[in-house]
Protein backbone atom coordinates (compact mmCIF):
# COMPACT_ATOMS: atom_id res chain seq x y z
CA UNK A 1 0.00 0.00 0.00
CA UNK A 2 1.44 3.56 -0.88
CA UNK A 3 0.29 6.96 -1.07
CA UNK A 4 1.68 9.92 -3.00
CA UNK A 5 2.44 12.97 -0.95
CA UNK A 6 4.11 16.33 -2.70
CA UNK A 7 5.46 13.61 -5.13
CA UNK A 8 6.95 11.52 -2.49
CA UNK A 9 6.25 7.90 -2.27
CA UNK A 10 5.82 7.11 1.50
CA UNK A 11 4.94 2.87 2.62
CA UNK A 12 2.15 2.96 4.54
CA UNK A 13 3.12 -0.07 6.31
CA UNK A 14 5.94 2.07 7.72
CA UNK A 15 4.06 4.75 9.05
CA UNK A 16 1.67 1.99 10.29
CA UNK A 17 4.45 0.24 12.01
CA UNK A 18 6.13 3.53 13.70
CA UNK A 19 2.42 4.90 14.76
CA UNK A 20 2.23 1.46 16.45
CA UNK A 21 5.43 1.63 18.14
CA UNK A 22 4.78 5.42 19.56
CA UNK A 23 1.02 3.69 20.72
CA UNK A 24 2.77 0.10 22.25
CA UNK A 25 5.62 2.70 24.21
CA UNK A 26 2.46 5.17 25.37
CA UNK A 27 0.53 2.22 26.36
CA UNK A 28 3.58 1.18 28.73
CA UNK A 29 4.38 4.53 30.64
CA UNK A 30 0.24 4.34 31.16
CA UNK A 31 1.00 0.93 32.45
CA UNK A 32 4.14 2.25 35.01
CA UNK A 33 2.06 5.13 35.97
CA UNK A 34 -0.98 2.88 36.54
CA UNK A 35 0.91 1.31 39.49
CA UNK A 36 0.31 1.97 43.14
CA UNK A 37 2.85 4.18 44.85
CA UNK A 38 3.83 0.83 46.63
CA UNK A 39 4.29 -1.24 43.65
CA UNK A 40 6.15 1.51 41.65
CA UNK A 41 8.83 1.62 44.59
CA UNK A 42 9.13 -2.23 44.61
CA UNK A 43 9.79 -1.58 41.31
CA UNK A 44 12.65 0.71 41.73
CA UNK A 45 14.11 -0.91 44.54
CA UNK A 46 14.23 -4.26 42.34
CA UNK A 47 16.49 -2.81 39.64
CA UNK A 48 18.22 -0.83 41.69
CA UNK A 49 19.46 -4.23 43.62
CA UNK A 50 20.09 -5.60 40.23
CA UNK A 51 22.32 -3.17 38.75
CA UNK A 52 24.30 -3.33 42.13
CA UNK A 53 24.61 -6.53 42.02
CA UNK A 54 26.13 -6.30 38.51
CA UNK A 55 30.27 -7.01 38.76
CA UNK A 56 31.44 -3.65 36.90
CA UNK A 57 28.22 -1.59 37.12
CA UNK A 58 27.66 -2.47 40.62
CA UNK A 59 30.64 -1.18 41.57
CA UNK A 60 30.39 1.81 40.15
CA UNK A 61 27.04 3.05 41.29
CA UNK A 62 26.73 1.22 44.70
CA UNK A 63 27.71 4.49 46.38
CA UNK A 64 25.30 6.49 44.49
CA UNK A 65 22.27 4.01 44.31
CA UNK A 66 22.82 2.66 48.27
CA UNK A 67 22.72 6.57 49.56
CA UNK A 68 19.42 8.32 50.50
CA UNK A 69 19.77 9.72 46.63
CA UNK A 70 19.19 6.12 44.88
CA UNK A 71 15.82 5.89 45.12
CA UNK A 72 15.44 9.36 43.83
CA UNK A 73 17.76 9.25 40.93
CA UNK A 74 16.88 5.88 39.68
CA UNK A 75 13.25 6.51 39.64
CA UNK A 76 14.20 10.12 37.93
CA UNK A 77 16.15 7.84 35.14
CA UNK A 78 13.55 6.00 34.23
CA UNK A 79 11.47 8.55 33.71
CA UNK A 80 14.17 10.46 31.67
CA UNK A 81 14.45 7.12 29.51
CA UNK A 82 11.01 6.49 28.66
CA UNK A 83 10.33 9.57 27.52
CA UNK A 84 13.40 9.64 25.32
CA UNK A 85 12.84 6.57 23.56
CA UNK A 86 8.97 8.79 23.01
CA UNK A 87 10.73 11.09 21.30
CA UNK A 88 12.71 9.44 19.04
CA UNK A 89 9.76 7.11 18.07
CA UNK A 90 8.07 10.22 17.37
CA UNK A 91 10.38 11.72 15.60
CA UNK A 92 10.90 9.06 13.41
CA UNK A 93 7.51 9.44 12.73
CA UNK A 94 6.84 12.64 11.93
CA UNK A 95 10.13 13.31 9.77
CA UNK A 96 9.80 9.60 7.85
CA UNK A 97 6.13 10.01 7.34
CA UNK A 98 4.15 12.88 8.24
CA UNK A 99 6.30 15.87 7.64
CA UNK A 100 7.19 16.66 4.34
CA UNK A 101 9.23 20.19 3.80
CA UNK A 102 12.05 19.87 2.70
CA UNK A 103 13.43 23.44 4.42
CA UNK A 104 13.87 22.93 7.89
CA UNK A 105 12.40 19.56 8.23
CA UNK A 106 14.71 18.16 10.79
CA UNK A 107 14.08 20.94 12.99
CA UNK A 108 10.44 20.96 12.32
CA UNK A 109 10.27 17.35 13.27
CA UNK A 110 11.78 17.84 16.54
CA UNK A 111 9.31 20.65 17.49
CA UNK A 112 6.82 18.88 16.73
CA UNK A 113 8.23 15.78 18.79
CA UNK A 114 9.11 17.79 21.82
CA UNK A 115 5.79 19.04 21.73
CA UNK A 116 3.83 15.76 21.81
CA UNK A 117 6.53 14.47 24.68
CA UNK A 118 5.88 17.11 26.68
CA UNK A 119 1.71 16.93 26.22
CA UNK A 120 2.26 13.44 26.67
CA UNK A 121 4.12 13.51 30.28
CA UNK A 122 1.36 16.59 31.57
CA UNK A 123 -1.01 13.81 30.60
CA UNK A 124 0.85 11.25 32.46
CA UNK A 125 0.95 13.34 35.58
CA UNK A 126 -2.49 14.41 35.45
CA UNK A 127 -2.92 10.28 35.70
CA UNK A 128 -0.68 9.79 38.65
CA UNK A 129 -3.47 12.54 40.61
CA UNK A 130 -5.82 9.52 40.86
CA UNK A 131 -3.31 6.12 41.46
CA UNK A 132 -2.97 5.56 44.84
CA UNK A 133 -0.24 6.73 46.72
CA UNK A 134 0.92 8.58 43.66
CA UNK A 135 0.95 12.64 42.49
CA UNK A 136 1.22 14.51 39.49
CA UNK A 137 4.30 16.94 39.93
CA UNK A 138 5.57 19.39 37.55
CA UNK A 139 8.99 18.70 38.22
CA UNK A 140 8.28 15.00 36.70
CA UNK A 141 6.92 16.51 33.59
CA UNK A 142 10.09 18.52 33.71
CA UNK A 143 12.47 15.45 33.51
CA UNK A 144 10.28 13.92 31.51
CA UNK A 145 10.81 16.63 28.96
CA UNK A 146 14.46 16.47 29.20
CA UNK A 147 14.58 13.12 28.38
CA UNK A 148 12.61 14.04 25.48
CA UNK A 149 15.01 17.04 24.68
CA UNK A 150 17.94 14.45 25.19
CA UNK A 151 16.57 12.07 22.67
CA UNK A 152 16.34 14.89 20.09
CA UNK A 153 20.14 16.21 20.92
CA UNK A 154 21.20 12.61 20.14
CA UNK A 155 19.12 12.61 16.61
CA UNK A 156 20.41 16.16 16.26
CA UNK A 157 23.95 14.97 16.38
CA UNK A 158 23.70 11.93 14.45
CA UNK A 159 22.11 13.97 11.70
CA UNK A 160 24.99 16.33 11.70
CA UNK A 161 27.66 13.88 11.85
CA UNK A 162 25.40 11.88 9.03
CA UNK A 163 25.08 15.18 7.32
CA UNK A 164 29.25 15.77 7.68
CA UNK A 165 30.14 12.02 6.18
CA UNK A 166 28.01 12.61 3.10
CA UNK A 167 29.35 15.55 2.12
CA UNK A 168 32.93 14.02 2.63
CA UNK A 169 31.97 11.23 0.08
Amino acid sequence: MRAITKNKEINLSKITIRVLAIIFWMGFIFYLSNQPATVSASQSGSFRKMIIEMPILGVITKPILTSSIGEFFIRKSAHMFLYFVLAILTYSLVYNGIYHRNSQKILNSMIISLIVVFLYACTDEFHQLFIPGRSGEFRDIMVDTLGGIIGLILIGITNLFLGKSKVKN
